[in-house]
């Protein structure tokens, strides 16, 4: 072998070894900036966490007394979380991101969670109105035009205390027996609740409890907040004690069960009505 063609053979094979360790060093580093990148993410992550974490903890503490609420919060958010409530509690849940919403509910140790929901208040409705269409098919409805009575208590009424409106009933539908013992409950309700719980229960397909419950409220001729009331409050009982024959066990909440926190609003209203339709009708059907 001639020298020069040794000189280009060695020239090679350093330039071979050259590469090699260039290679090596290339990998090396790579797995360090790997490396590196993953520790970052992974501090990132805890911080997004831990800031997650500080928000649904900050918002539970400011609004500990009215925390029975927070499922309304939830439901304030689902149906419109660009509305403007009355209540600072739903508006400033409604400003956190889903993720710190729903670690509030799990901090709370509910099994509601918010999510994307299309037109939710109109499947609640169309959902108690088949309840009584199926139960009562001889009776009226108040939900008619897409329940706008109970949607008015929301779009204009919101800040409105709810009507003190004075019933004229029987003593025998004051029994407070009928009235839930998990949640929000009124004297106003009382004619409600007993007689949609005598006719649920009841065999009769003929019984007409709305009916009977318009000319005991006088729905037609009260002034439009008091309708908005009471197909409100007619909704939320409908949902309250019908009977799909499905039975949930899980925990959604009480709003008003707690003992500080209050429905007093045409809004919290509303909304107590919707979160009863969503939870008894909608959610176990999704199971």
């Amino acid at each position: 072998m001639k020298w020069n063609e040794l000189a280009e053979l060695i020239c090679a094979a350093a330039s071979l070894a050259l590469a090699f360790a260039v290679a090596v060093v290339q990998y090396c580093q790579s797995k360090r900036m790997e490396e590196f990148e993953r520790r970052q993410d992974e501090r990132d992550e805890r911080r997004h966490a831990e800031g997650n974490r500080a928000q649904a903890v900050e918002f539970i503490s400011r609004y500990y007394s009215d925390r029975g609420l927070i499922p309304l919060c939830a439901v304030a958010a689902m149906h419109n979380d660009l509305f403007y409530y009355s209540r600072e509690m739903y508006r400033n849940f409604c400003c956190l991101v889903p993720e710190v919403q729903n670690l509030i509910l799990e901090y709370c140790n509910l099994d509601l969670r918010v999510r994307k929901e299309n037109d939710l208040f109109n499947r609640c409705i169309a959902a108690a109105e088949n309840a009584l269409c199926d139960r009562f098919p001889k009776d009226e409805t108040v939900f008619y035009d897409d329940g706008k009575y109970v949607l008015r208590s929301l779009d204009r009424y919101a800040r409105e205390k709810m009507p003190t409106v004075r019933i004229d009933c029987p003593l025998k539908c004051l029994d407070a027996s009928c009235l839930p013992s998990d949640g929000y409950s009124s004297e106003y309700d009382r004619p409600i609740a007993n007689i949609l719980s005598r006719d649920f229960e009841s065999q009769d397909s003929s019984a007409t409890p709305i009916s009977d419950l318009e000319k005991t409220y006088c729905f037609k001729t009260s002034t439009e907040i008091e309708a908005c009331r009471f197909a409100t409050t007619l909704a939320f009982y409908v949902a309250t004690l019908h009977s799909n024959g499905k039975v949930d066990d899980r925990d959604y909440g009480c709003p008003g069960g707690f003992e500080d926190e209050r429905i007093e609003t045409m809004e919290d209203l509303f909304l107590l009505a919707v979160f009863q339709m969503y939870t008894r009708f909608l959610l176990p059907d999704e199971e």
